[in-house]
């Protein structure tokens, strides 16, 4: 008896289950649907954002998040739902979502847009940063798993750029108008706006780097900025490379950044976004004569606080003018 009702259960969770479908399925063609972008990255999300603007018949997600790496992110199954069910999928791929290929490959996207945006930009090989710590020294796999990791490697953190960010936009917004040819005006519009607020913020930097008087910046910490660095054609140093899993540099790390503060007098040290200055601290403690810490936006994420109070690639970059000045004039 008790196994026929268990069958009898079974049975009926199941018909339950395809008239709930049946049903969702219809109110789903009767009712006008939104259309659901998803962007794995910050920067992307935020580009998609400006692009979309008030448009409620666009439902925009923020797959990683605020307030975590990047680097460590593993997508949840809410996630996987997210971009199975999505008509646009934007992603940067790389070792920094090294998830992205496989995901891919395992979920039904027929029907899906999926952009890799860094298609769209010059892209440049990952760079061995003057004074970083080969962190796959720590693996068991030594210089061989190095050269695995290395080749063919390119540096994902394409939007540091203003003129990689700008060709973000541009790519968005022409992918934003195929999806939704009804308000193809309308994204144009709101692109151009904010194209124009990058390249505002753009000038500011490049004033600052026109009258430099020195050309170094040091991070106490990861380097995801090579192609800002490499746009302003600014030189830099850095205890580790953009994707590095490591957060102590070793004591000889610290000591050769502290010798390029004292021969080039460097006022700065520098430190990321959600990373708490600890190591910076250490070597400015350690210079002294004034020498101070301060936080530079990288975006390779967002805090929690600065998603919440709304804040932008252009409001972030803009805090950066003021680190830039106390760090190079």
């Amino acid at each position: 008896m008790k196994k026929i009702v268990l069958i009898v259960l079974a049975i009926v969770i199941v018909i339950g289950s395809v008239i709930a479908i049946a049903i969702g399925g219809n109110n789903k063609e009767n009712a006008k649907t939104k259309f659901k972008v998803v962007s794995s990255n910050f920067a992307s999300y935020d580009f998609l954002r400006a692009i979309i603007g008030d448009n409620k018949d666009v439902e925009l997600s923020f797959l990683l998040g605020p307030g975590k790496d990047a680097h460590s992110y593993d997508p949840t199954a809410q996630d996987l739902i997210k971009i199975q069910n999505s008509d646009l999928f934007v992603y940067v791929g790389g070792e920094m979502e090294k998830w992205s290929d496989k995901v891919l490959e395992s979920l039904n996207t027929e029907g899906n847009k999926i952009v890799c945006i860094a298609d769209f930009v010059e892209t440049i090989e990952e760079k061995e940063i003057d004074g970083a710590e080969d962190d796959n020294e720590h693996h068991e796999e030594g210089e061989e798993h190095h050269e695995e990791h290395k080749e063919g490697a390119f540096d994902e953190h394409i939007w540091t750029s203003p003129e990689n960010a700008i060709k973000m936009i541009t790519a968005l917004e022409k992918t934003m108008e195929d999806i939704d040819e009804e308000n193809a005006n309308k994204y144009k519009e709101n692109a151009d706006k904010y194209i124009e607020q990058i390249k505002e913020v753009d000038e500011k930097i490049q004033n600052i780097v026109d009258n430099k008087v020195r050309d170094r910046l040091i991070f106490a910490d990861k380097m995801p900025m090579q192609y800002f660095i490499d746009y302003y054609n600014l030189k830099v140093s850095a205890a580790f490379n953009g994707c590095s899993s490591e957060t102590d540099p070793s004591a000889k790390t610290i000591a050769y950044l502290e010798n390029k503060v004292r021969e080039e007098n460097i006022p700065v040290v520098l430190y990321i976004e959600l990373n708490p200055g600890i190591v910076a601290r250490t070597i400015a403690n350690d210079i002294g004569n004034g020498c101070e810490t301060m936080q530079i936006q990288t975006l390779h994420n967002i805090s929690l606080d600065d998603y919440r109070n709304g804040e932008t690639w252009v409001s972030l970059m803009t805090r950066n003018i003021d680190v830039l000045k106390k760090a190079l004039q």
